[in-house]
Parts: structure tokens; sequence; C-alpha cells
């Protein structure tokens, strides 16, 4: 639990914000916790009445101005929740393999959050092999070969 002006909001209620502010659907959001289309719907009717907001998107500005979320990261990163385990953002992994994910384009940011959990440890894979072959490569190098890919 994170707590915000006396009040608290739970890790999924974190992860519910957090999607939200990517502009997932309820439905995909459902998918992706395993929830019903209806529970979701309810959750974040629910995070609407606690911070008086009267729609997604004045409940995702709440949540930059508490700084419920991460300022200066977009999109926000989706923690996992306990018990849910498919729950994967792909450029939180990227940017913990040490990607330099911020320095592209938002257009390219965008092509890689919808990357799946395989297709993320390939750019991996591939970062590493070309960190190996060009041992003194710097992180625009870097940003500059990940765009040929």
């Amino acid at each position: 639990m994170t707590a915000i002006r006396g009040a608290e909001i739970s890790t999924r209620g974190l992860v519910l914000v957090a999607m939200v502010a990517r502009g997932h659907t309820t439905d995909r959001v459902a998918r992706a916790l395993r929830l019903s289309r209806h529970t979701v719907g309810e959750e974040i009717s629910g995070l609407l009445d606690r911070f008086n907001c009267r729609n997604r998107a004045e409940l995702v500005a709440y949540c930059y101005v508490n700084r419920i979320l991460p300022i200066g990261i977009w999109p926000p990163p989706c923690g996992p929740v306990k018990g849910v385990d498919d729950v994967f953002d792909p450029l939180t992994s990227l940017r913990e393999a040490g990607l330099p994910v911020d320095q592209l384009s938002a257009a390219q940011r965008d092509v890689l959050a919808h990357l799946t959990e395989e297709e993320t440890a390939v750019v991996v894979s591939v970062q590493h092999r070309l960190v190996q072959a060009d041992a003194g490569s710097d992180a625009e190098v870097w940003a500059h070969d990940l765009k040929l890919l």
C-alpha cells in the first residue's frame, strides 16, 4: 500500500492507474490481470470516487500531480500484482537490461511498449551482442543501433 494524503492505494490500484494512463481499455486490463471486465470497471470506479475524479483522464492527472505515478517516465511502469504473473511491462524490462529506451522517440517507445516477453528477450539479446561486438559503444551508438532493428 502507498500512503497518499491520508488515503492508501493498493498495489493493484497502482497497476490499474498505470494501465489507464497507458490508455488500456477495461477489456485489456481485465485480460492482463485475469479479472472480469465488471471487476475492473468497479475498481476503477472506486478509484474515481476515492480521489474525487470525474473521469479516467482526471484520475491520471490527479495521480501524476500527487506523485502516485512516477514523474518523467512514460509510459508509467505497471508493476506486478501479487498472484498475477502475466502483467509484463516491456519498457521496464528493457530499462532494467540497460537499454536507453528513454532516448528513443515516442513512436519507437510505443512500438517497444507492445512487445511480448519473448520479443523483449530477443531485443535484449541483440543489444548484448551489439555491445559485445563493439565493446566501446556508448548509449548514443546503442540507441542508433536499436533504431536499425
